[in-house]
């Protein structure tokens, strides 16, 4: 064995602010990407039967790569789990450690290479139960992207231990970097190929994307001394426990997926577009709560994980504590801004080339109900990386099965009537009810996350988020309209000044408040630019 720390150099971990400052810049690159992406896909194809087709298709492959393979899925969490309580202060690998990894892929690959067959066979089964309501054109589109696709489920099942081993060594740029491949391949191919009728510039550079993915993890990979070939120790203890972490969490997961899969079953009755434009406005949404929730929670996790390991209650507690209201705090100018000004500002983003006013007006009412889902969603999310410090995968499973009832339930009234503001409206109080659950079931592991201690300062930020709501809309509807000769001009400015207003406002009412989190962060930038 060569894991003895007197032949091995030490693992020098940076402070949490340089690698929560490093995670955000790059993940704001990701998400911009992301948004060129989606810019080029609805200038070319607007919200129509090959969009709807293509993102009901990548639902089911991208439930691998994304939420299985992805940061915080369950590859991920069980790697980091693990690695982080045998990985104490080796600068690399040791050879048991080396050995439990190459193991874990090896039989996750294998597994996930025979799940993508049986889809690639039976992918016109699940685009008819999918997509039960569509008509027979985007079944058809949707079939034949679906098998374009396939492979990124054994990209996904290995993504996320490679990206998993590298946090656990302190290494965060080419995990939080690895998202953006699919829109770097995506964005190549439509500006260098073009579109085509039946969107292969989709889904075949989605699939090249998916491997570009794994590529970016191997440079690290191979740096910290981790082999490349396949390893089959199934006797380790520690690949069962990474099995009972993985297995509950999968499972999960799932359940969440299955909460997308209700949704497109009865969105599928809409008109074509309807899907899109929900999953445009969820990308939206998506978009700061990623940067958010990946800058702060990614570098966290291993922490709380070391602290559940230690029964250092008063550590996790305090730092929960910070990230919360730290995540709360910045995401309440992010819904006021959404509430002003949705609608200009998914014109301005989106609304030319096939692209209609009525796609825009549609993304817009889903974007604000769903924006009503941020704060819980955060919540969430942070307390469920709890349960999984404490290697308890099962809570946020159960509270899952409760979640597809209430949302099979709530869409099947919705939608119908109200239409993507229906199914927006069910995904936010599914969002309420997991955060609501799993909070008050956090207790069986550690008594009180300090909740209370919370209260004063969410409601200044309450305050101030309403506060500036209401002044800014009542300033803008009293300012003279800009006068330029173009309405791209025109609605520039106006979103720039909206904007500059709600950063402004909202800063100054939370700093007369003081609300902690942020005189923190003062401080700190402070001290940096003394340096």
């Amino acid at each position: 064995m060569s894991d003895s720390n007197t032949t091995t150099p030490k693992l020098q971990p940076p402070s949490l602010l340089k690698s929560a400052g490093l995670i955000a810049a790059i993940t704001v690159a990701s998400k911009f990407l992301g948004l060129v992406r989606d810019q080029l896909i609805t200038h070319h194809y607007g919200a129509s039967l090959v969009t709807d087709a293509y993102f009901y298709a990548f639902q089911i492959p991208s439930f691998v790569l994304v939420l299985l393979g992805g940061l915080g899925g369950p590859f991920h969490t069980a790697t980091v789990s693990i690695l982080s309580k045998r990985v104490k202060d080796e600068a690399w690998a040791t050879e048991e450690v080396d050995v439990l990894v190459r193991t874990f892929w090896t039989v996750t690959g294998l597994i996930f290479s025979v799940a993508a067959g049986l889809v690639f066979l039976f992918a016109p089964a699940l685009v008819e139960v999918l997509a039960h309501h569509a008509s027979s054109g985007l079944k058809a589109t949707a079939v034949l992207h679906l098998r374009w696709m396939t492979p990124m489920i054994v990209c996904g099942s290995v993504v996320g231990i490679f990206c998993g081993v590298s946090n656990v060594y302190h290494r965060f740029t080419w995990p939080s970097f690895a998202p953006s491949a699919i829109n770097i391949t995506l964005i190549i191919w439509l500006l260098m190929l073009g579109p085509d009728p039946f969107g292969y510039a989709l889904c075949v550079s989605t699939s090249l994307g998916a491997l570009l993915q794994v590529m970016m993890q191997l440079p690290d990979y191979i740096s910290l001394k981790f082999k490349l070939w396949p390893a089959f120790d199934t006797h380790s203890p520690d690949l069962k426990t990474m099995g009972e972490l993985f297995f509950p969490q999968a499972v999960g997961t799932t359940i969440g997926q299955i909460n997308i899969y209700v949704a497109m079953f009865f969105i599928s009755q809409l008109a074509a577009g309807g899907w899109t434009a929900f999953v445009l406005a969820n990308r939206l949404i998506q978009l700061p709560i990623g940067v958010l929730t990946i800058a702060l929670l990614v570098p966290l996790f291993p922490r709380f994980s070391r602290w559940a390991e230690e029964q250092n209650t008063d550590a996790l507690r305090h730092h929960f504590k910070q990230g919360i209201i730290a995540l709360w705090l910045a995401s309440f100018p992010m819904i006021a801004y959404i509430w002003l000004v949705a609608e200009p500002g998914i014109a301005l983003l989106f609304e030319r080339g096939e692209f209609t006013a009525h796609d825009t007006q549609q993304v817009a009412i889903a974007l604000v109900v769903l924006s009503l889902s941020v704060i819980p969603y955060m919540l969430r999310d942070a307390v469920t990386r709890v349960f999984y410090a404490y290697n308890d995968s099962k809570t946020p499973l159960y509270v899952g099965l409760g979640a597809i009832v209430i949302n099979a339930v709530l869409n099947a009234y919705l939608v119908k009537p109200l239409g993507v503001a229906g199914i927006a409206g069910a995904t936010v109080v599914v969002t309420v009810y997991n955060a609501v659950m799993l909070t008050w079931l956090s207790r069986r592991h550690i008594r009180s996350l300090g909740f209370r201690l919370m209260v004063v300062p969410t409601l200044k930020l309450v305050v101030a988020f309403l506060v500036t709501v209401v002044v800014t809309q009542w300033t803008m509807a009293r300012l003279p309209q800009p006068a330029y000769t173009t309405a791209l001009y025109n609605q520039v400015i106006v979103l720039a000044e909206t904007g500059g207003m709600v950063a402004v406002l909202y800063t100054s009412l939370v700093w007369l408040l003081r609300v902690e989190e942020l005189t923190l962060a003062v401080d700190r930038l402070r001290a940096r630019l003394r340096r």
